[in-house]
Order: structure tokens, then C-alpha cells, then sequence
């Protein structure tokens, strides 16, 4: 079911067999390998990295909030988009929609570190990275706060 979305980027996802619990729909854990899968390649597409070591953040939490059950065979969608920028970390929404009835599924929320992997310490978001994000999703994603 086409329908618009306020996700610039959006991948879809097919339920598999491994992906279901004892219930017989989506397993409430697996939803946020989906929001992972949808991350990684949103991170990727938004920078231009390409490979595994150059990723430049950790994620510090993840909250989940479910609406309806997906099942095997289902084809979701999972919109992802940065919704703020702070000094050193920014946050995400991640929305699973069923692809062809359009129903939400699931939301999830979650808060990335930027994070040298040398020093082993987390880092402030480079002018580079607000840009590129803030270009991607088309608007101004930092508070006047957080630039002092």
C-alpha cells in the first residue's frame, strides 16, 4: 500500500522464519535488528561510509513500542530519520510499517553516541556530519543550546 511517508529514507524487510517466536508473529527483540539493518544502511547512504570500521558511533539506548504483530511472510518497511542533534549524541525514530496494509507495527526510538573507536571515548558530532545529516533530512536538526 503506497502511502506518504515523512521518512526520506525507508528499506524493506521481509519476516523470515527465524525472525518468529513461540506465538507465531515478529519476536519483540527482533524489531530492533530491524531498526539496526534500517541504521546502518541510513548511516551509510547520509555519509558516504562504506565500511564496518569507519562507522563513528555507538548506540546508548533503545526503547521500543509495539502496535500490532508482524508475521511470516509480512514485508515491512522501516522509515528511519535523525530527529535531533545534540553536542555529542543525536536521536532517532525508526517506524515498521506492514507494507501492503500500511499498519504500524512498531516504533522505535534510540540514542547514538558519536564515539572514537582509538581513544575508546565518545567525541562531539563534527560540523561535516551535522551538515550531511541536516542536508539528508532537509531541515535544521541542532538546538541553539547545544552550539555554545
Amino acid at each position: 500500500m503506497a502511502r506518504k511517508s515523512r521518512f526520506r529514507f525507508q528499506r524493506t524487510i521481509k519476516v523470515i522464519f527465524r525472525d518468529l517466536d513461540g506465538m507465531r508473529h515478529v519476536n519483540h527483540a527482533v524489531y530492533f535488528s530491524y531498526s539496526e539493518a534500517a541504521r546502518s544502511e541510513y548511516w551509510m547512504q547520509v555519509t558516504g561510509i562504506t565500511k564496518l570500521e569507519d562507522f563513528d558511533f555507538v548506540l546508548a539506548e533503545a526503547t521500543a513500542h509495539y502496535h500490532a504483530p508482524a508475521r511470516l511472510g509480512d514485508d515491512l518497511t522501516v522509515g528511519c530519520r535523525v530527529t535531533e542533534l545534540r553536542n555529542s549524541s543525536f536521536l532517532m525514530e525508526h517506524e515498521i510499517r506492514n507494507e501492503r496494509t500500511g499498519e504500524l507495527v512498531a516504533e522505535v526510538h534510540t540514542v547514538q553516541v558519536m564515539y572514537d573507536y582509538a581513544t575508546e571515548k565518545s567525541t562531539q558530532i563534527s560540523d561535516l556530519r551535522r551538515k550531511q545529516i541536516e542536508k539528508f533530512e532537509g531541515r535544521k536538526l541542532t538546538l541553539a543550546a547545544e552550539r555554545r
